[in-house]
């Protein structure tokens, strides 16, 4: 009788601890899932930084241009 309490009891032990494994491996999973996605989000963050400073000097330059057409359509129509 006390032999059976003890199996059930080393049996329900291994159960709980084959879980605690297998939780262990998931949140390591995850953790690493989202270190990665951490890493995309910065790459992306830098990517966008590097296009909006892109798109900022274009449309400083078309600004000039079209300044500098502005002053020749005034100017040979003086």
């Amino acid at each position: 009788m006390v032999t059976d309490l003890f199996n059930t009891l080393e049996q329900k032990l291994e159960l709980v601890l084959s879980k605690v494994a297998e939780l262990q491996e998931a949140n390591a999973a995850l953790h690493q899932t989202l270190s990665d996605k951490e890493q995309a989000l910065k790459e992306a963050e830098a990517e966008l930084v590097r296009i909006s400073r892109e798109r900022e000097t274009v449309k400083e330059r078309i600004d000039k241009i079209l300044n500098r057409l502005k002053f020749i359509e005034t100017g040979e129509s003086a």
